[in-house]
């Protein structure tokens, strides 16, 4: 009973999930930060190879801004290698800018738009609402042990797989960044 003579009830319990915001080009990414295991400046990434190795382990790298068609920065101050790693499979990530970590409820994240109606419904999570704009949540199983991952390791990545939506009308055909 409280002070007014109301019974007290526990709030219901509502799952959260952690993201990373991250920046390739003018694009926020949201990744589940299960995923993450660490950042690295371009000073700690040292020599540049396709592989990193931190702590004895392998980190092959992942062009993702690449296979979605974006346009990196050159390297800055800001320029981050995330570090993921999932059921055994790591990979590294380069990014633009570390936005920052976010918490919310999984009932903010919003569902992708109907125009999403093909396999792009498997790369992505939905839309969070970040600031000002709109980070599009990755789906870890589709970004290191499905789509991303081919027989030698990761996928082939000269095919690229464009962030647009799959509509084939005018206004929509030449892609539109979420």
């Amino acid at each position: 009973m409280s002070l007014r003579g109301h019974r007290v009830g526990t709030a219901a319990h509502v799952a959260s999930e952690r993201f990373l915001i991250v920046g390739i080009g003018r694009q926020l990414f949201a990744l589940s930060a299960e995923l993450v295991q660490g950042l690295l400046t371009i000073e700690e990434r040292g020599f540049v190879s396709a592989t990193l190795t931190v702590q004895g382990q392998e980190y092959p790298s992942l062009d993702l801004g690449g296979q979605l068609g974006l346009a990196q920065a050159g390297d800055g101050q800001e320029t981050r290698m995330v570090l993921l790693a999932q059921a055994g499979i790591r990979a590294h990530i380069r990014v633009d800018r570390v936005h920052g970590l976010v918490e919310i409820e999984q009932t903010q994240v919003l569902p992708l738009p109907c125009q999403f109606r093909n396999e792009e419904r498997n790369w992505y999570v939905g839309l969070i609402l970040y600031g000002d704009g709109v980070a599009v949540g990755l789906d870890s199983g589709w970004l290191l042990s499905g789509g991303m991952q081919g027989q030698g390791g990761l996928q082939d990545q000269r095919q690229r797989l464009p962030l647009r939506l799959s509509d084939a009308s005018d206004t929509l055909g030449k892609g539109i960044a979420c």
